[in-house]
């Protein structure tokens, strides 16, 4: 059950982050209160693996804070959420084979000439599709 809301999370805002390049926060608090209410219920990994989890989104909205936006505050968010849904493991996984898939795109989009260095992508996409690959794999 908490597989199938988080892919529809990482649907909704990957789609939202794709159009608009932000996404709406409000989405991704309700889905993390409702993370966090399933927890309750049906945990799926420890505390403190959730705790840990929590932690690479708060890491993350730090340097967005420190790089002034180079990287999205929004992907900070979602990354804490994820983590509530993942615990620390999985959620560090997951942001790991996101920068890998975004990092292989934005490779050959400077290759091929569409876009240059210092051009903005989304990330959300990457994040979902690492978090198919997870499934899958």
């Amino acid at each position: 059950m908490q597989n199938v809301i988080l892919l529809l999370l990482l649907i909704i805002c990957a789609v939202e982050d794709f159009r608009r390049k932000e996404v709406t926060v409000t989405y991704i608090l309700l889905f993390g209160t409702v993370g966090v209410v399933l927890h309750l219920f049906y945990p799926n990994c420890s505390v403190y693996s959730m705790l840990w989890g929590l932690l690479l989104g708060i890491g993350i909205m730090a340097v967005s804070l420190l790089s002034r936006g180079s990287i999205g505050m929004g992907d900070g968010i979602l990354l804490t959420v994820t983590g509530v849904y993942l615990g620390g493991y999985e959620n560090l996984e997951l942001f790991l084979l996101g920068v890998f898939f975004a990092g292989v795109w934005s490779l050959g989009l400077l290759v091929l000439k569409k876009k240059k260095r210092k051009e903005r992508i989304a990330f959300i996409p990457f994040l979902l599709a690492a978090y198919a690959f997870m499934l899958v794999g």
